[in-house]
């Protein structure tokens, strides 16, 4: 399979007012607020431009936008989320763990979420097709990716018996894919090995466990922080000798074998729809949640020929692309 369709992403939501049509008319500008967990260097920020651009839309002409970074200290997130809706935000765009605030700031203004987990379950939004509240969005939806790559971990190194697995215990949805990673792991004979980080500080001592646990592949969780430290964990599974497998091309990007996942860069474009959608006038509680369009499979030969590993032609078949 070389491209999945999958369909998904955001949402809107309102908090302290009432949970009726809240767009705004197009004839004054939109003022966005943007709530990410990551730091300045999300790339995520840059794909959302891209969308607004993309549907025509030109800031300073139709939005303005203001952005708050956690720097993945997620206990700011309340005081971040006042001081946007302090600034008389319109609509709030809410990026992997600040969809924690959704639950209260759908109350006040429109939301559009990127969540990597299940809505539904998390309780932000009643369905996928009718979310009922004030958010809805994007949901990547990770559950049946994170079992897949272990499939293509398998593939690549059939030898492999104990993989590392790399997580943010604090990524809302991380003990759903836990779990069905290891249902995987046990399914293919694998042991699993978990190291948790919540930040880049923790990174090192996680990494340098690996080695001591005797893993012998690694895969990680996607999610921003982890995202954020792609260069120094690439690089160091590949100083290991670690066949790999990552969430999104990006790890790739900087260095990790093969990645499994939704394009970061179409899904966070896509929440431009959703934003222009509210502002046109419709209610978030009619928007569906979409999953992502579509799912990349994309391999990194450089990386592979440094670990001496041959890629399956399994694999390499159905890659959407190949680094050279």
């Amino acid at each position: 399979m070389r491209r999945r369709d999958l369909v998904c992403l955001f949402g809107g939501a309102t908090t302290l007012r009432p949970l009726t049509s809240y767009a705004q008319p197009r004839n004054r500008l939109i003022r966005l607020g943007y709530l990410t967990g990551g730091g300045f260097n999300d790339v995520q920020l840059g794909f959302f431009r891209q969308g607004l651009a993309h549907i025509g839309w030109t800031e300073g002409r139709d939005f303005t936008l203001s952005v708050r970074y956690a720097n993945f200290d997620y206990e700011r997130l309340p005081a971040l989320t006042d001081e946007l809706l302090g600034e008389g935000i319109d609509l709030l765009i809410a990026v992997g763990p600040a969809t924690r605030m959704i639950q209260i700031t759908q109350r006040i203004v429109p939301i559009v979420f990127a969540f990597s987990g299940d809505p539904v379950a998390a309780g932000f939004v009643g369905g996928f097709a009718r979310p009922g509240g004030n958010a809805t969005g994007m949901s990547f939806l990770a559950l049946e990716l994170a079992g897949k790559r272990l499939d293509i971990l398998r593939e690549i190194q059939p030898t492999a018996r104990r993989v590392a697995v790399l997580v943010n215990p604090l990524h809302p949805g991380e003990q759903d894919e836990r779990r069905v990673t290891n249902e995987s792991a046990t399914r293919l004979g694998l042991q699993t090995v978990f190291f948790e980080m919540r930040n880049d500080r923790e990174l090192v001592t996680a990494l340098g466990g690996i080695a001591a646990a005797g893993c012998d592949s690694f895969t990680c969780f996607p999610d921003q922080v982890t995202l954020a430290n792609s260069r120094p964990i690439a690089d160091h599974v590949r100083r290991d000798r670690l066949p790999s497998v990552f969430g999104w091309r990006n790890y790739c990007d900087a260095g990790g074998l093969v990645s499994y996942g939704p394009s970061m860069k179409d899904g966070f474009a896509r929440l431009a729809y959703f934003v222009e959608r509210i502002a046109g006038g419709a209610n978030a509680a009619d928007i569906p949640v979409e999953l992502p369009t579509v799912v990349e499979t994309v391999v990194n030969m450089r990386t592979a020929k440094a670990l001496g590993l041959t890629i399956p032609a399994s694999i390499l078949v159905r890659a959407d692309e190949v680094i050279e």
